[in-house]
């Protein structure tokens, strides 16, 4: 945004500056010329007026006859015929004659002492210039010959000629001085910086804007770029323009200067305000980016320190959610993340404590089984030496339960490993309870390598017999059915007993925690750690007609399978 804007600015302040120069240029050449057509007016003017002095009869007499002004009888109508010829611009120039010895002195203003040739030398004689002209009736114009009359009007230009009676002989000159008053109006039109007079012959230069400035051209620095030929022609550089007009007729030239720096000051006002307006606008979106960056690195830095707390073990930190909806995004997801691995470290840690209980009990109840395994393998040889079949079936059974219990030290085993171990568990109780006790085993072949935790469907077979079916009188059923439905495998267990009064039934497993059937919970809360939410466990009763429990665990689980 920044850069863009500067390199418009720098591309705008050239296009102007190119523009201020050409439209400067166009006027200073066109004020230029017409200061030069005003300044060959006042020459062409005061050069008729010398003309028709050096020609008027009266003054010729006047100077012809060479006697002072004290003892002329024709002093009043020579003053009369200056003034008349000098109308109307006596405070612009001054109109002296002079004859060729000096005794007749005339001017319209105090007679100026430089033109009293009596006292002057040639080369110190303004007329001198005279006879070094070509032509003997020509105007001499020039510039040379500055001074300060003695009313403090000062002279810039002058124009000689010399006065000739019938017979052709010199008898005196004319001199029209001037006054830089006549100047004026020259620089009204378009303001120059300054307005030089150029004389190419003498080499010389004079401002006509102010007296001081006079000389070669080493005391006009602005002149260095003019060269010669001097033609009508516009020169810029870097800081002014100088047009160049020549004045026909003359050897003069009305060179007209003007100082594009002033011009160029709005164009240049304009940029620096452009730069200092990007300064401010760079230093502003510093600022803003230094605290929009601090407000993005703020909630990363506090999230990568959460981080390395979790990484070391600190599952107890939470991240203060940000302000920013994407980060508090961020937050969110993170104390969930951290909540759940907090919730899997306590169950597997709950899992592993059960275990540990488990082996501990199991330790406590095994009461050096391999004595007890080996006592019953005495009675078992006892019992068919005296042909006692039940109590050797009996004897074999249990010998079977309690090998499974003491070679299998796994947490899971194959279902068909626990089928197994209900049908020797209820072959004993046959024996016990012969034919009142009708049970039923269906399993899909499919569910034979099924992984579940052990002890699961013969503890609830036993709380089916002991709690269901023994109060009840009359014929007992027990069923067991492993089947295939969609992708789950369903394991019921039913019976015909006593059920479970309404009000027992609990609507929460959880609650099954607290209550006398804390072993039923124990299978619950072991299938839950085992499949998480991939199984469920329901248990409907009717009091008076039975109850039922179902477990389904889901079969593409590649976990479950053995």
């Amino acid at each position: 945004m920044i850069i863009p804007l500067v390199v418009l600015s720098v591309y705008y302040v050239a296009a102007g500056n190119n523009a201020i120069t050409k439209n400067l240029s166009d006027q200073n050449e066109m004020a230029t010329v017409r200061i030069a057509d005003q300044v060959k007016s006042i020459i062409e003017s005061y050069r008729h007026k010398t003309y028709v002095l050096s020609t008027n009869n009266t003054i010729i007499s006047e100077l012809d006859a060479d006697a002072p002004e004290t003892s002329s009888s024709r002093s009043k109508e020579i003053y009369e015929q200056l003034f008349t010829i000098m109308r109307g611009d006596t405070y612009l120039a001054s109109a002296t004659i002079v004859s060729s010895s000096g005794q007749a002195r005339y001017s319209t203003h105090l007679f100026p002492s430089r033109y009293d040739i009596r006292y002057n030398r040639n080369d110190w004689n303004p007329f001198f210039t005279l006879s070094r002209t070509a032509g003997e009736n020509a105007s001499v114009i020039t510039i040379e010959n500055r001074y300060a009359t003695q009313t403090n009007a000062f002279v810039f230009m002058s124009i000689y000629r010399k006065v000739r009676n019938t017979a052709g002989e010199e008898v005196g000159y004319v001199a029209v001085d001037i006054f830089q008053e006549a100047l004026s109006s020259l620089n009204n039109w378009f303001r120059f910086n300054e307005i030089i007079l150029i004389d190419t012959d003498n080499f010389l230069a004079s401002s006509l804007l102010t007296t001081d400035r006079f000389g070669d051209f080493s005391n006009f620095p602005e002149l260095r770029s003019i060269q010669a030929p001097f033609t009508r022609k516009t020169i810029t550089d870097s800081s002014m323009i100088i047009s160049t007009v020549s004045i026909p007729g003359t050897s003069f030239i009305v060179a007209g200067v003007t100082d594009t720096t002033v011009h160029r000051q709005g164009i240049t006002h304009f940029f620096f305000i452009i730069i200092m307006v990007a300064l401010l606008g760079l230093l502003v979106a510093s600022v803003l980016a230094f605290f929009f960056t601090r407000s993005i690195a703020k909630p990363v830095n506090r999230l990568t320190s959460s981080m390395r707390k979790v990484e070391a073990g600190d599952l107890a930190v939470r991240v203060h959610e940000s302000k920013i909806v994407e980060f508090a995004q961020l937050d969110s997801t993170f104390n969930a993340m951290v909540s759940q691995i907090a919730e899997l470290l306590n169950l597997t840690r709950e899992e592993e404590e059960k275990v540990r209980e488990a082996e501990r009990k199991a330790l406590h109840a095994q009461m050096n089984p391999h004595f007890l395994y080996n006592t019953l393998n005495t009675v078992k040889a006892i019992a068919k030496l005296h042909g006692e079949q039940e109590i050797l079936m009996i004897v074999t059974k249990l010998g079977r339960l309690l090998r499974e219990s003491i070679e299998n030290r796994e947490t899971e085993q194959p279902l068909s490993q626990s089928i197994a171990l209900v049908e020797n568990y209820l072959a004993i109780q046959k024996i016990r309870f012969g034919e009142k006790l009708v049970t039923s085993i269906e399993v899909d072949p499919r569910l034979n390598d099924l992984m579940l935790p052990k002890l699961v469907i013969q503890p609830l077979v036993e709380n089916a017999l002991i709690h269901g079916l023994e109060p009840k009188t009359g014929t007992w059923r027990l069923a067991i059915r492993c089947s295939v439905v969609d992708s789950w495998a369903v394991i019921t267990i039913s019976d015909n007993g006593i059920g479970i009064p309404k009000g027992m039934l609990p609507e929460n497993l959880e609650e099954l925690a607290n209550s006398e059937h804390i072993g039923l919970y124990n299978i619950y809360r072991r299938m839950q750690l085992r499949f998480n939410t991939s199984f469920s466990f329901r248990i409907d009763s009717i009091e008076g007609e039975g109850t039922e429990i179902s477990i389904a665990v889901r079969r593409d689980r590649e976990e479950n399978v053995g």
